[in-house]
């Protein structure tokens, strides 16, 4: 995989798409690691939370390991974790986070991590030397570079649900009580749901605007996904969704045309030119009417692509987009 951001890579690292983790030819304590059986892979949770230590994680294969005291040692290997131990934890704490961490067009925890804490893409080898006390993993991870690392003896937290906001701050709850952090965990989720709340209360009763989410070139998002939560809460209808698309994928301009969308969002990642001006730069795209309106807004890629609480910023950026007049009257 190339070190240069690329739309595939923004696209999965929005979606918490951790790289693959990869076992080693020459993985220690192998013998070990291959009584882990072939059984299917459940996220974690934590028993005793907000009761103080000891507790017990339970793992993906059903296995369980006592946390003495709380982690010291963690290890994140996908972006939606590195963001939220951030806000979590001192950075002291973590010993190794993604790759992704430090990219500024998707990562919001940019700058969190000293530069001595190993970027992982993710060897078993690499995660087994720093001597982790808990290792954070998403539900794209390898399976069988999983169980190399059960059986290693490694404690494992799985978090695999990122459709919806409940989703996400689910997450946030369950980390917060694998790492003895339940009192910050709960502030950033509450935070999290008053802004939910609040906006959910300005825009009761407005027409919903027929939104199109785009990312060139041609990646957009049905329902069960949490970007068509953050527009539907935003007060648009996703034209994607009410097409019938469910989950990601693709459409071809020809297609968008067709679903005649009277706004556009588009995620911005760094510099370059806005996004309206890609798709005035494309002949089919700029006949489009919310396009020729200017009613193409930009989000950034950070915030729009994100599956930790940092996407409720996207929603709030987003409603102000589509309905300007929910946000000047007092409340």
């Amino acid at each position: 995989m190339s070190d240069g951001p690329d739309r595939g890579r923004r696209w999965v690292a929005a979606a918490c798409l951790a790289a693959p983790l990869v076992a080693g030819a020459a993985l220690s304590r192998r013998v070990r690691a291959a009584l882990v059986d072939a059984r299917g892979l459940s996220d974690g949770w934590v028993d005793g939370g907000g009761a103080g230590f000891p507790r017990t994680l339970h793992g993906p294969t059903g296995e369980a390991w006592a946390l003495p005291r709380p982690p010291r040692r963690i290890v994140s290997t996908y972006l939606c974790a590195d963001e939220i131990l951030a806000a979590l934890v001192s950075p002291d704490r973590v010993v190794g986070v993604s790759f992704f961490a430090d990219d500024p067009a998707i990562s919001n925890c940019v700058g969190r991590y000293p530069p001595a804490v190993p970027r992982l893409r993710t060897q078993v080898e690499t995660i087994l030397s720093l001597d982790p006390d808990l290792v954070c993993v998403a539900g794209f991870s390898e399976p069988n570079a999983l169980r190399l690392m059960i059986g290693a003896g490694l404690p494992i937290l799985r978090w695999s649900r990122f459709d919806t906001f409940g989703d996400v701050l689910g997450n946030v709850r369950s980390l917060g009580a694998a790492v003895g952090a339940d009192g910050p965990a709960a502030a950033v989720a509450n935070a999290a749901q008053a802004t939910l709340a609040d906006l959910a209360q300005r825009l009761a009763g407005i027409h919903p605007t027929r939104v199109l989410y785009c990312d060139p070139p041609s990646f957009t998002a049905g329902r069960d996904t949490l970007i068509d939560e953050i527009l539907t809460r935003a007060g648009g209808l996703n034209v994607a969704a009410a097409a019938g698309m469910v989950g990601p994928g693709q459409l071809g301009v020809e297609a968008a045309l067709g679903l005649e969308p009277e706004a556009i969002v588009m995620p911005r990642y760094g510099s370059g030119p806005p996004p309206v001006e890609i798709l005035r730069a494309t002949p089919l795209w700029r006949e489009m009417p919310a396009v020729r309106s200017g009613r193409v807004y930009e989000t950034p890629g950070a915030l729009m692509g994100d599956v930790s609480h940092h996407a409720v910023e996207a929603l709030a950026q987003l409603a102000r987009r589509l309905h300007p007049e929910a946000f000047t009257q007092a409340r």
